[in-house]
């Protein structure tokens, strides 16, 4: 079971998990068996130790930030052997109420852990069903302390998935942390057991560790909750810099303007030419921020023929000179229209030195991403991201999800991530 993920060890040891009064908010794993399967926990303890690492790892290479599960252990383990670590990690717990022959519910396993004393304000649990159960997160109400998340499928991204429900005290919704691919064959966020290291690959939604103040909406419109599962204090703070897979030097409202009401005109982003912008409106899966999952989030660019539109990223990251640079974006449209991504290199004196054009892109009705890749020229500093429509056209189509990779990942050929 990856036997090369490295373990990430106890944030925080104890000598009894049930009490942990004063001590780090931190995650507590248990290991739950009932008399319908028996205590197995001799055989499962080093698996599930390895699968939270796992679980730890995804969190870690999802971003270019280095950020862990605060991961909560017991004393009287020699913790230098991989077996005494399990152990320490990963405590067992008997279901006394659990269902034999049946499948036994969530709230009767968060009842048995607060009557076993595992119902702590500063802990949440993960519990490993060694029996017929379902993944879940649950705020138990008749133990307001209690916030499991558990799984009788034990895999690393069933169980990250399930956790991550639990970084809001009115849950994650699941229109931003999908149980199964979507169409475009890639998770919004976080986590799910096909693609379980691809934690929101693309940076673009309220995970965002390189900007702990940015907040996001977690429901669907018009629902107005905001929230950054990054800064959750059951997880580490989030440290610059890892060389993660992305690199991403886009801020969280250059990546997508989800935080920003429908209707409304999209902050950060400068439309020229001949077009104007705004917020997409809600609406059915063809005209909206499809990708995301939530019917309500995305730039429309409403192409006038006029003249070549352009609409940009105002900001102008920084960028060294002689190194490779990746553009992406996801585009849709309900009609049909051609448009190109650019890249804009100016020197230190905001002069632009050259462009970089891709190629001519027939949009289509389907959400896809497109990409434009160079080295940044000679006395480069900055860069500005565009996707320019020629003129000649009036069409309107929809942009999100945008990305500027610095490619020096040691991950990849060209050291860019590839196209999702």
């Amino acid at each position: 079971m990856d036997a090369n993920v490295p373990k990430r060890g106890c944030a925080t040891t104890l000598s009894d998990p049930k009490n942990a009064t004063g001590s780090i908010p931190a995650v507590q794993v248990i290991y739950a068996w009932h008399d319908g399967g028996g205590n197995n926990y001799a055989t499962h303890a080093q698996n599930i130790a390895k699968i939270v690492d796992r679980m730890d790892w995804s969190l870690d290479e999802s971003t270019n930030y280095d950020q862990h599960i605060n991961l909560s252990c017991r004393t009287g383990y020699d913790t230098s052997t991989y077996s005494g670590y399990a152990q320490a990690l990963v405590v067992p717990e008997k279901i006394e109420n659990g269902v034999i022959g049946g499948e036994t519910p969530v709230d009767v396993i968060s009842a048995d852990l607060a009557a076993a004393g595992y119902d702590i304000s500063n802990r949440r649990y993960i519990v490993f069903e060694d029996f017929n159960g379902t993944a879940n997160a649950y705020y138990d109400p008749n133990n307001s302390n209690i916030g499991v998340a558990t799984a009788d499928g034990w895999a690393s991204g069933t169980m990250l998935h399930e956790l991550l429900h639990l970084g809001h005290p009115s849950y994650v919704d699941h229109s931003k942390v999908t149980e199964t691919p979507d169409v475009l064959s890639y998770p919004d966020v976080m986590s799910n057991p096909y693609y379980d290291w691809l934690l929101d690959h693309n940076f673009n939604t309220y995970y965002d560790p390189s900007e702990t103040t940015a907040t996001f909406y977690t429901g669907n419109y018009p629902d107005t909750r905001l929230v950054n599962v990054a800064t959750w204090p059951y997880f580490t703070t989030p440290t610059c810099c890892d060389v993660g897979y992305s690199n991403d030097l886009l801020t969280a409202q250059e990546r997508t303007i989800e935080a920003q009401a429908p209707y409304g005109t999209p902050s950060g982003f400068t439309v020229s030419g001949g077009g104007w912008m705004q917020v997409t409106p809600p609406g059915p899966d063809s005209g909206t921020s499809a990708r995301y999952y939530d019917g309500r989030r995305s730039l429309t660019m409403n192409v006038q023929s006029h003249a070549n539109g352009f609409v940009s990223v105002t900001r102008k990251p920084a960028v060294t000179a002689g190194q490779r640079y990746k553009f992406f974006a996801w585009m849709t449209t309900s009609t049909s229209g051609n448009v190109r991504l650019r890249l804009s290199w100016y020197n230190s004196s905001n002069t632009l030195l050259s462009t970089t054009d891709s190629s001519l892109y027939g949009l289509t009705t389907s959400w896809a991403e497109y990409s434009v890749s160079a080295l940044a020229p000679a006395n480069a500093t900055s860069v500005q991201l565009s996707v320019m429509s020629p003129s000649g056209q009036t069409f309107a189509y929809q942009l999100d999800a945008l990305q500027l990779n610095h490619c020096n990942n040691g991950k990849t050929t060209d050291g860019c991530r590839l196209n999702g």
